[in-house]
């Protein structure tokens, strides 16, 4: 699934603080940029502000290291990052700042290249610090500048390549302060023709975009002052050219200026061993137009008909501007070769060739089982995408870049050869065999000693488990025998206090059945008694009966005596 922008941003963010932890400063600050051009376009200039200045920040932190280490070209190149965010920070006064920061380090490598002999690089920088004064339009520091050094140069006959490149920065200096036509157009021809050719060998591409600028601002501030005329010319033929076949040729022409060019003569200087079959060699426009462009074909063919000849084609050109001043331009030269065949057929034939030979080793390593199938997958379809890749790019006979990938290829299946003969395959096996048994070996080994060790970690693990569950027997055992006795402590309570109702209910029971015996037992004492009283009371009764009949018959006979 795509990652969000906010994924997205946030891995920038990171990577960005990770290379700046470890001191990769312009890493970082290309990483910063990155992130601050996503937030821009997701969310405006003002989101991103904050981020081109951490980019900032970082960028001069690299220079500050660089110029420690004497690496002023670099310094140069991280300071003009700086230099290109502060224009589109709209910051000027820091991008001037910024810039004389670059002249000063251009001009510093280039003196290390001028101490060691290496003239024209030093005099490419020393151009190169010319133009970015140029962008801010300090010309009088560009001047001396290019004054300083041109003295040292402009009469030694060996440093006549040097001298066009400097003559560049001269010839735009020339222009702005006399408006000079023909010096404007020269420091142009100079720009493209030696300055960035100089800077392409140095890899210092970078200030392409930088040389455009400042010239841009030269030919603004003379632009200001009058309308001139920029012919472009090109001439476009195929390079894929055969002996006696004919051949189109196109002169193109294009007033790229604001001012019309009158008279505009040219002139193609057609070697000798070609001949024009259709056209001609030479022709006047009278009046180019501004913004106007104009066509003229030719058919050429080269008369011999054997071998591969190489020739030279230029062609000069002439035009009046505004002010009447004649102008004179070169196109060229450009190498013509001519071979017996069609290289791109021939080329094509090749990748063909290539193409079989690639299916070939294909179902040869499919038979080999010990070459991995992925990496085989992988050879193989690097090869197809290449000669793919070359087929189309034939199209635009871009020969070199076809031939260097056909050389690839070749090495490819040098090599897929190599890994799939006997002897390779052999020695592959009986490596493959002898790791094998070693492995083997090492995995028994440390099979036996992991089964020790595991063994031994069982025992002791049995007996922290036996330990543990003895533990924790005796404690669940404790908790039970607590808990337990506080049960049963709960439960006598409970039976006691119950049997103690039971037997305060049967002692009342037995109570009021005891008090009932007691009762009857004293109702039937009672009676008794009662009986026995009576009875006694009879017996009494009697007896005083007796005793009284007694006393009374006794008293009866004292009487009568």
């Amino acid at each position: 699934m795509e990652k969000s922008y906010d994924e997205n941003l946030a891995k920038l963010m990171s990577e960005a603080r990770d290379l700046f932890k470890s001191a990769n400063f312009a890493d970082s600050a290309r990483k910063y940029l990155e992130a601050a051009r996503n937030q821009e376009s997701a969310r405006g200039l003002a989101q991103a502000e904050d981020l081109y200045h951490e980019a900032i920040r970082n960028f001069i932190r690299a220079s500050e290291e660089n110029k420690e280490k004497k690496q002023y070209r670099m310094s140069a190149q991280n300071l003009y990052y700086v230099v290109h965010i502060f224009k589109k920070l709209k910051s000027e006064d820091d991008w001037k700042a910024a810039s004389r920061a670059v002249v000063e380090d251009l001009v510093k490598a280039a003196q290390e290249y001028l101490l060691w002999n290496e003239y024209d690089r030093g005099i490419v920088l020393i151009s190169t610090a010319c133009f970015f004064l140029f962008s801010i339009e300090d010309f009088q520091a560009a001047e001396q500048l290019y004054l300083q050094y041109i003295d040292q140069i402009k009469d030694d006959p060996g440093f006549t390549r040097a001298q066009q490149i400097l003559y560049s920065a001269g010839h735009a200096i020339k222009a702005v302060q006399n408006l000079d036509t023909t010096s404007l157009l020269n420091a142009q021809q100079l720009v493209g023709g030696h300055l960035k050719p100089g800077l392409s060998q140095i890899m210092g591409e970078l200030f392409f975009p930088a040389l455009d600028d400042a010239m841009d601002t030269v030919v603004r501030i003379f632009r200001s002052k009058i309308k001139l005329p920029k012919i472009v010319p090109e001439l476009k033929i195929s390079r894929d050219l055969v002996l006696s076949e004919p051949t189109d040729l196109s002169v193109y022409l294009e007033n790229e200026g604001e001012g019309d060019a009158s008279n505009l003569n040219l002139r193609l200087n057609v070697p000798d061993g070609v001949e024009i079959i259709d056209g001609s060699s030479e022709f006047t426009i009278e009046q180019l137009l501004a913004h106007q462009t104009y066509e003229q074909k030719l058919i050429i063919r080269c008369l011999s008909s054997v071998g591969e000849i190489a020739h030279e084609l230029s062609a000069n050109i002439t035009f009046y501007d505004q002010l009447q001043t004649k102008q004179t331009m070169m196109i060229g030269p450009y190498d013509l070769v001519f071979r017996e065949k069609s290289l791109a057929k021939e080329t094509e034939k090749i990748l063909s060739e290539l193409e079989e030979e690639n299916s070939r080793i294909n179902d040869e390593l499919s038979t080999i089982s010990v070459f991995p199938e992925q990496i085989r997958n992988l050879v193989v379809e690097l090869v197809k995408t290449t000669i793919k890749e070359s087929k189309e790019l034939l199209s635009s006979e871009l020969f070199e870049t076809v031939q260097a990938n056909i050389t690839n290829i070749r090495r490819i299946h040098e090599a897929a050869s190599e890994l799939s003969s006997k002897e390779f395959i052999d020695v592959i096996i009986e490596q493959r065999n002898n790791e094998i048994n070693k492995v083997k070996e090492e995995i028994i080994a440390e099979f036996n000693n992991e089964k020790e060790e595991i063994k031994q970690n069982l025992e002791q693990e049995k007996v922290k488990t036996v330990e543990d569950l003895r533990t924790s027997f005796e404690a669940e055992k404790q908790q039970l025998t607590n808990e337990f006795n506080e049960q049963k402590e709960t439960e006598q309570e409970e039976l006691i206090a119950k049997l103690n109702e039971n037997h305060e209910n049967e002692i009342a029971e037995k109570e009021e059945e005891h008090r009932k015996d007691i009762e009857q037992a004293l109702e039937k004492q009672n009676e008794k008694f009662e009986e026995e009283k009576k009875k006694v009371l009879q017996e009494q009764e009697t007896v005083l009966r007796d005793e009284f009949q007694k006393l009374l018959s006794d008293s009866q006979g004292r009487k009568r005596r």
